[in-house]
């Protein structure tokens, strides 16, 4: 099967809306301390597309990075118009799952978690993205760039309340 990649990121807007909706719900759930959207904007949204089970797998997906990343994640505000490579990476994993490719999802979790977290996600990844399969909403195979392994590895330190997860 050719798998397209992409050169160029897409932003949120040129994402179709399956895409739209897990990056919305990823980066609330991410974001979760803050005043809007509460989990039951996210709740409420998720239940008008008919994906409102996956919400406890999008929490533990979330969980899973905050709790075990040896490398954090940029994730934007939920209204950014603008999608961070590792938003885009996420996309690539779970369409992957979607598509039943867990070794290409645990090959791009592998580039933020370790082991045992990659184990622990796939298990959320894998129903999440089923539930939005059944529900219709299917992810498109589109893999962007991702920068040289040893940049992502490398130890930084981060600010709180900069714009990444860790």
């Amino acid at each position: 099967m050719h798998q397209p990649t992409y050169t160029r990121s897409l932003d949120l807007p040129a994402l179709c809306a399956a895409e739209r909706l897990l990056i919305w719900g990823f980066r609330a759930k991410a974001r979760s301390g803050t005043a809007v959207p509460t989990a039951a904007d996210i709740q409420e949204v998720y239940d008008h597309f008919r994906v409102g089970d996956a919400v406890p797998s999008l929490e533990a997906i979330v969980e899973i990075f905050a709790c075990t990343a040896h490398t954090a994640i940029e994730v934007h505000c939920p209204t950014c118009p603008k999608m961070s490579e590792s938003e885009h990476g996420i996309l690539h994993a779970i369409a992957a799952a979607q598509d039943e490719r867990i070794d290409v999802a645990r090959e791009q979790f592998e580039s933020w978690l370790p082991p045992v977290g990659v184990d622990w996600a796939l298990a959320p990844v894998g129903g999440l993205a089923t539930i939005f399969r059944m529900a219709g909403l299917i992810l498109p195979d589109r893999q962007v760039r991702t920068p040289h392994i040893a940049r992502t590895m490398a130890m930084k330190s981060w600010l709180v309340g900069s714009p990444t997860l860790h």
